[in-house]
């Protein structure tokens, strides 16, 4: 919990435009320890809960558990949505406008110095001088952004920047071009509401159920939030205003509708379909209407997609897999199930079953494609994938309460297995995974980049974990009242920190000093603050009841507390 403060202070350098407050002081050591923060911290979360979970049910029964899960687990979880969602809401939106507005006067700067040099800033500030000095560099008008991975067009697009798309398509430019993740820019148009640019394209014949790499077509687009509006023009630097984006997608909603429902009623009158349409049974048809099973792909995308659980998504993952645990051990009693063999948990050779075990899930996550770490996922319904991966991590948790391991052979090689982890294991696998370092080129073909890739991630998640559990055993041997009370502030620290630390990321954003320099204060300060916020607001309040359960106050007689974890 209070490792993942610094992790999330660390984004700001570590990921640049893919962060929502970006740092003008980018560090390659800052993206080197957020994905070795990233690699293990919440698998070995999820091992830690089996664990307990595991420790209550066999000490308290079913009944004692869930009620206690509800309590420190889900009624939390639910409560975070009206506040910690909320305030990271705000916290996103103050980030996005600050760093639209640097960007902004960072581009203008530029442009101005230059002349518009590039056919980015060229479109952005409407150079047409320059668009006309580029007109014959056809590379300039249909290569990617350097750092976006998006076509011209699709930047024109963004920006709802009519006159430089139409001058683009005047001067050759394919309107359905697409970008690095299969879309084109009537998917940007439609997201951004820029109907204008929208309708532009359809008038010269862009595809309105062209669908990008994971099956998203422009009117799908049009549909997301305006908070993912914010996020995604928040990491181009572009402005985002509410009430015109949802009145240009009222506006340009019907006429995709329509487009589409014609398309369809053409195909069906010549036998075929118009090339870049969907065919078969997920083919649009009618007006706008669709078929059952585009209906069921669009509610799944939703509930599985929507952002709606933010940073209390990992207490929402603890729900479900606190009920997969009810439902196999009521059926393990039934069965007969005893203790599982001593190879499973704390053998050497356990990691011949786990590391296949959790490259299966991770394999459809974004492990080994440019990513580093497990992926994260926010929605109503967890992708199934995910949740398994975690669920590997939770249930060894299970299991390993149940071996009884008096003897702590579970990690007794730390000293050891953590200087290997960390010194060859780790960076090896983030060579593989990333490039970070620019040595996997010669290491073979790219086609074994990412079967490998794999398979070393699983390794690194389960072998910090062990090394972590046994560091922790051999050097925290005795009770500590300091241990104890991080232990019990760490929840509320973790739930509360998020926001404050994107306000501040933004705050010191164009700060001219190193990144090392201003990750160490802002994480000692925020930490700081948390503390003293934790000890006068919630300890011994409400909030601390509720969180963690009552804690003794100085002069009070003592009292049992549960356990949180």
């Amino acid at each position: 919990m209070l490792l993942g403060i610094v992790y999330h202070a660390a984004l700001s350098f570590a990921l640049g435009p893919a962060w929502m407050a970006m740092d003008v002081s980018q560090s390659p050591a800052a993206y080197v320890f957020q994905a070795f923060v990233h690699g293990f911290r919440m698998p070995l979360f999820m091992l830690v809960s089996g664990y307990f979970t595991a420790m209550l049910w066999r000490q308290k029964g079913m009944k004692a558990l869930l009620w206690h899960r509800c309590r420190r687990v889900l009624f939390p979880c639910l409560a975070g949505l009206v506040t910690v969602v909320p305030a990271m809401s705000w916290a996103n939106q103050f980030a996005t406008r600050r760093k639209a507005e640097f960007g902004r006067a960072a581009a203008e700067a530029q442009w101005r110095a230059t002349g518009a040099t590039n056919v980015w800033s060229a479109i952005q500030w409407g150079d047409a001088e320059a668009l006309a000095r580029l007109a014959t560099n056809r590379a300039a008008m249909t290569g990617l952004h350097p750092q976006f991975r998006i076509t011209p067009l699709t930047w024109a697009a963004l920006l709802g920047k009519t006159d430089a798309a139409r001058w683009l398509l005047d001067h050759g430019v394919e309107v359905g071009i697409r970008n690095e993740d299969g879309g084109t820019a009537l998917h940007a148009a439609s997201f951004m509401g820029a109907d204008a640019v929208a309708n532009l394209l359809l008038d010269r014949g862009a595809d309105p159920v062209a669908s990008n790499r994971t099956g998203e077509r422009p009117l799908q687009s049009a549909a997301h939030s305006f908070d993912v509006v914010q996020y995604i023009a928040g990491m181009v630097s572009i402005p985002a205003n509410r009430q015109e984006v949802e009145a240009g997608r009222g506006r340009l909603i019907p006429r995709l509708q329509q487009a589409a429902g014609k398309m369809a009623t053409a195909g069906d009158g010549r036998g075929g379909e118009r090339a870049g349409a969907s065919a078969g049974p997920e083919r649009v048809v009618g007006s706008g209407s669709t078929s059952l099973a585009e209906r069921a792909s669009s509610a799944w995308r939703f509930l599985t997609e929507t952002p709606v659980f933010v940073l209390v998504w990992f207490l929402w993952f603890l729900v479900w897999l606190v009920g997969m645990f009810a439902l196999l051990a009521w059926a393990g009693e039934r069965l007969g199930i005893g203790m599982w063999p001593a190879w499973v948990t704390v053998s050497p050779w356990k990691l011949a079953w786990l590391v296949p075990l959790t490259s299966l899930p991770g394999w459809f996550m974004g492990v080994g494609q440019g990513e580093f770490g497990p992926d994260t996922v926010m929605g109503i319904i967890p992708k199934p994938h995910v949740l398994g991966y975690y669920a590997a991590f939770f249930f060894f948790g299970v299991l390993y309460y149940d071996r009884d391991d008096g003897a702590a052979s579970l990690g007794r090689g730390w000293r050891w297995a953590l200087p290997v982890t960390l010194l060859v294991l780790f960076p090896v696998a983030l060579e593989v995974s990333t490039g970070a370092f620019g040595l996997r080129g010669p290491w073979g073909t790219a086609g074994w980049h990412r079967p490998a890739a794999v398979l070393l991630q699983s390794a690194y998640a389960w072998a910090m974990s062990f090394c972590w559990m046994g560091v922790f055993r051999s050097l925290l041997t005795r009770e500590s009242a300091a241990i104890r009370y991080l232990s019990d502030s760490a929840y509320w620290m973790y739930l509360a920190h998020l926001p404050p630390v994107i306000v501040v990321q933004s705050w010191i954003s164009q700060w001219p000093y190193p990144a090392w320099l201003k990750l160490s204060v802002m994480s000692v300060v925020m930490v700081g603050f948390l503390l003293v916020s934790y000890q006068l607001l919630v300890r011994h309040t409400p909030v601390g009841w509720f969180l963690n359960g009552r804690r003794t106050q100085p002069g009070s007689p003592k009292v049992k507390a549960t356990p949180a974890a």
